[in-house]
């Protein structure tokens, strides 16, 4: 029998049981072959939503470096990784006919995308999904969905306090009952991801891959010990240590986050715990509630109002005046500085502190009046963090379409709290030369919200 084993959302060796999949100890197995296969989705990177493209040239860049990557490590078990690119059912279908294969193995999917292409694949193959990016991903630990809180601080308190955490697996090594394509097998399956090439040579720096993932965790946590204030820097704004930064990895899939829980509880037990360490593990709680939101109302959350209301499909419509506003916004010219240097940030490297993303996202949806969805789209083109859960959730929350009312935040308040002297808009922001916390001045032509009349004043102040 013949297994396509699908990494797509697990480009990585370690905690991985997609690798172990038919595997046993003493080799005992049935014949079997096996072929890791990763199908990059041209309607994810090169379409459209909303009249905006659905990825920049960083996060294509991101994703192919990361499937070379696996497909470097892999060779060294002489395993071959099958590169396909197109629409994922199709191009896996064609696939599964060539090789004869009867059976496809895939993680268990959260967006709703992935959920179509294994529902379209079930017709025809034997599909098995492991649920290898969750914290709560084995049958015991398994949230019943049609009993899942719609509230995160109930989610938690059914968790807590002993939260429990599906094990890692061993990193993989080979199993004789297994029997991998090879690459040089895999070779002529390439015929179709010759078509990015182009787009090959990557502009942004190394680092996105499991190798880099793994060095960062342990240099955030065993070496730098930075994890120990990692509530009392959280909500900075740039910088090396401030935050984990395990964002990226663990959406593209590179890291588990099963195995980063087990690397802070080992912290805890060996170092110190502490609130710090604590608040990160209750951030991965957060990530974790998003994705099994995800699972229970599927699409509803790409709509107009989420999962509250109506569903309404329909696109947002703007007008001409907000179509400027939200034109102002992508591009960081709003004329308010604290908006347009995070979003300056954000488009020159992909990434974007917790602080400002949520207050770039209020500023657009609470103080511009532009419809929440064009704002989850472009942070969707932008992030290389990009999770369809976490987005698309967190969005909808701040806009009061999801699991909370709405979240408003004064733009000048915030940024006379988390940039007082302003040294970070005036690093990203270097036309502007006022001196000290009159650089959150906002230009002339801003019309100014009555909420912050009263901490403009505050800039003129001597002592803030």
């Amino acid at each position: 029998m013949t297994s396509l084993v699908l990494l797509d959302q697990a480009l990585r060796l370690h905690d991985n049981p997609l690798l172990w999949y038919g595997a046993r100890a003493d080799g005992t197995a049935g014949e079997q072959r096996l072929v890791a296969v990763v199908c990059l989705d041209k309607s994810a990177f090169f379409s459209k939503q909303y009249g905006l493209a659905r990825a920049s040239l960083l996060r294509l860049q991101q994703q192919l470096q990361l499937i070379s990557g696996t497909k470097q490590a892999l060779a060294r078990f002489n395993i071959g990784l099958v590169t396909l690119f197109g629409e994922p059912a199709a191009e896996i279908s064609r696939l599964a006919m060539q090789l004869q294969a009867s059976q496809i193995v895939a993680a268990s999917p959260t967006g709703y995308r992935e959920q179509q292409t294994l529902a379209k694949l079930s017709d025809r193959y034997q599909v098995t999904t492991i649920d290898v990016n969750s914290l709560l991903g084995t049958a015991a630990l398994t949230p019943e969905l049609s009993r899942l809180p719609d509230s995160f601080s109930a989610f938690r308190k059914q968790r807590e306090p002993l939260l429990q955490v599906a094990p890692a697996v061993a990193t993989y090594q080979p199993q004789p009952a297994q029997q991998w394509l090879t690459p040089e097998q895999s070779s002529v399956f390439y015929e179709n991801f010759h078509q990015l090439a182009a787009f090959s040579q990557p502009s942004l720096p190394p680092g996105s891959d499991e190798q880099h993932a793994l060095q960062r965790l342990d240099d955030y946590i065993w070496q730098q010990h930075a994890i120990s204030h990692y509530k009392s820097s959280r909500n900075g704004l740039s910088g090396d240590y401030y935050a984990s930064k395990f964002s990226a990895p663990l959406a593209t899939g590179c890291l588990s986050a099963r195995y980063c829980w087990q690397q802070i509880l080992q912290y805890e037990q060996q170092i110190e715990a502490n609130e710090s360490t604590y608040w990160l593990k209750f951030e991965l709680l957060w990530r974790e509630f998003f994705r099994w939101q995800f699972r229970k109302y599927t699409n509803a959350w790409f709509s107009k109002h989420a999962i509250k209301g109506p569903l309404d499909f329909s696109p947002p419509t703007l007008t001409k005046a907000r179509q400027e506003h939200f034109n102002n916004w992508c591009a960081g010219t709003t004329g308010v500085p604290f908006i347009d240097a995070n979003m300056r940030l954000l488009n020159s490297t992909g990434l974007m502190s917790n602080r400002g993303r949520q207050n770039v996202a209020s500023f657009l949806i609470h103080d511009l009046g532009v419809d929440w969805r064009l704002g989850a789209a472009y942070f969707e083109q932008r992030l290389l963090d990009y999770d369809v859960a976490s987005n698309w959730g967190n969005w909808a929350y701040i806009a009061g379409s999801g699991n909370s009312g709405e979240r408003q935040f004064n733009v000048i308040k915030q940024a006379l709290s988390y940039d007082p002297e302003g040294d970070f808009v005036r690093a990203m922001l270097p036309e502007l030369t006022a001196k000290g916390s009159l650089i959150h001045q906002p230009a002339a032509e801003v019309k100014v919200p009555e909420h912050w009349r009263n901490w403009l004043a505050k800039l003129t102040e001597k002592k803030l």
